[in-house]
């Protein structure tokens, strides 16, 4: 038997169970996918995953560790060229490119996905609101909605982090790493900018992640839009029980800058595996583009594959949710990935999600992360 390990979220698991159990036919192999939660999948170190599974989902942030420490396979030394050549040129925007390092792939996008907006079509435009186009216009947008409705914005610690970086890379074109840590301006912008929200925003921001606010706003109609979230396809579906929301590209600072921070899961062969031909073997079936378009997509994924997000059959299921976002993902910003990033991202995550509570100094935080930074990172030899 073969083992994986996803994130527990059918977007995470049920296309993986659905397609493993079509392998199993030709291939004879049983293949069991777990599952961990959607902060474990963005913090766990894989070094606790390695030698209990075969197949792990990762984040792509965890390349430069993972290569360091020798965890993943680097999958260009088993599976064909031009089988890889088929996966970079069906890359959503720099999904492929994400799971790439020191020239080797270590990961290839099974699931593609950026912080994307979202709202309820059905309020909106029943009193006539219209979704701002830039990051300075939130403030605006948020005083026109009538008294009992609201914008929000995940922000639990993990999503706070994001929305900060890409805070960050709008300011700078995505141009704010160095080996001292984040440019102090673009660092000191993006504080600013979410100590303002907090004063629009709806009260429970800072406690949801994407899925939390997303259950809310089908099931209540409190919020109205969202600026900033990784985007859900399930949650736009034809079958969706509750109401529908409408997926769109992000508002940004600059009309033909860098959008937002690029999410997505990567599919990784442990390198303690003792089943690599038939781990190589599953990847080949779940990335096949028919698959990846039908099977995958059917089964509630989010596809990694472009002519997924191209197909018309799926955007017609989901309501143009991959048409109406592939800008954004086309232009997200990739985090750097540097050995230690994720331990960076845990640490860095709570620290701005204080600051956004005590509000202190923001040069006082730019400090810390920088210092954080410097003593956790660093660049592979």
């Amino acid at each position: 038997m073969l083992k994986g390990i996803s994130w527990d979220h059918p977007r995470g698991y049920q296309p993986l169970r659905a397609a493993a159990d079509i392998w199993r036919k030709p291939s004879g192999i049983d293949l069991q996918w777990d599952v961990r939660t959607l902060q474990e999948f963005g913090d766990m170190p894989v070094e606790k995953l390695v030698d209990l599974y075969d197949l792990i989902i990762v984040d792509h942030p965890y390349m430069g560790e993972a290569a360091s420490k020798g965890l993943l396979l680097p999958l260009d030394e088993y599976l064909p060229e031009e089988f890889l050549a088929v996966q970079a040129g069906e890359s959503v925007g720099p999904s492929y490119e994400s799971y790439r390092w020191n020239g080797h792939q270590y990961a290839l996008p099974v699931d593609a996905a950026a912080q994307v907006a979202v709202y309820r079509m059905d309020l909106a435009d029943a009193f006539g609101w219209q979704p701002p186009v830039s990051t300075d216009e939130l403030r605006t947008a948020a005083a026109k909605l009538p008294g009992k409705y609201y914008m929000a914005v995940p922000l639990c610690p993990t999503d706070i982090w994001c929305v900060f970086l890409t805070l960050c890379a709008q300011y700078n074109n995505g141009e704010f790493f160095s080996p001292s840590g984040l440019d102090v301006e673009a660092g000191c912008y993006a504080l600013d900018q979410l100590g303002e929200w907090s004063g629009f925003l709806h009260r429970d921001s800072f406690h949801m992640n994407p899925i939390q606010m997303m259950d809310r706003m089908v099931s209540e109609d409190e919020i109205v839009y969202c600026p900033f979230s990784f985007g859900y396809t399930n949650y736009a579906r034809r079958d969706l029980s509750g109401r529908k929301l409408v997926f769109m590209d992000a508002p940004r600072r600059r009309a033909d800058g860098v959008s937002t921070l690029l999410g997505g899961a990567g599919i990784a062969v442990s390198s303690r595996s003792t089943r690599q031909e038939a781990s190589m073997d599953f990847i080949r079936y779940v990335l096949d583009p028919v698959v990846q378009r039908t099977v995958y997509y059917r089964n509630g994924g989010q596809p990694g594959h472009l002519s997924a997000w191209k197909d018309p059959v799926c955007n017609w299921d989901c309501g143009g949710f991959f048409s109406r976002t592939l800008y954004t993902l086309e232009h997200a910003y990739r985090r750097k990935g540097v050995p230690g990033f994720n331990r960076f991202q845990e640490q860095g995550a709570d620290l701005v999600h204080r600051w956004v509570r005590d509000r202190a100094a923001t040069s006082s935080c730019m400090r810390q992360l920088n210092n954080l930074y410097q003593t956790i990172c660093y660049e592979a030899v």
